[in-house]
C-alpha cells in the first residue's frame, strides 16, 4: 500500500504508539502517490496527495513516524515479474496511458464550483 494524504497513516502511527510502540518506522511497498488517479483512487486534484506537496521528511513528521521509506517503481515493477507496460504507473509517475481532458484534470468537482 502507499500514503496517499497521510490521514490514515497518521492514526495508525499513533494507535502503535499508543500501544506501546518505542518506534514507528514506515516501510511502504510502492512508490510515493503523487498525481492524481482517474480509474480508482478517489483522488482527483494533485494537491490532495501528501507527496505532490511535501518532501519524504514532512511526511514522516506529519504522520509521526520515526523512518519512512517508500519501495522505488523500478523495484515494484520488477517485483512482479511482469513488464512495466502492462501496468498504469500513471499515480506514481504522471504517464497516463490515455489522454485525460483538461475538465478532468481540473477535479471532478471544479464544474460545480464555477455554478
Amino acid at each position: 500500500d502507499s500514503i496517499v494524504r497521510g490521514n490514515t497513516s497518521k492514526k495508525l502511527v499513533q494507535l502503535l504508539r499508543d500501544a506501546g510502540a518505542a518506534e514507528v518506522h514506515l516501510r511502504l511497498t510502492s512508490p510515493p502517490v503523487v498525481w492524481p488517479c482517474f480509474y480508482g483512487i478517489d483522488t482527483d486534484t494533485q494537491e490532495q496527495l501528501i507527496a505532490a506537496t511535501h518532501s519524504l521528511d514532512e511526511i514522516r513528521d506529519f504522520i509521526g513516524a520515526d523512518s519512512l521509506a517508500y519501495l522505488g517503481l523500478d523495484e515494484l515493477v520488477a517485483s512482479t515479474g511482469r513488464p512495466a507496460s502492462e501496468f498504469c504507473t500513471a499515480c506514481f509517475d504522471g504517464h497516463y496511458p490515455i489522454e485525460v481532458p483538461e475538465a478532468v484534470r481540473r477535479g471532478k468537482l471544479s464544474l460545480e464550483s464555477e455554478s
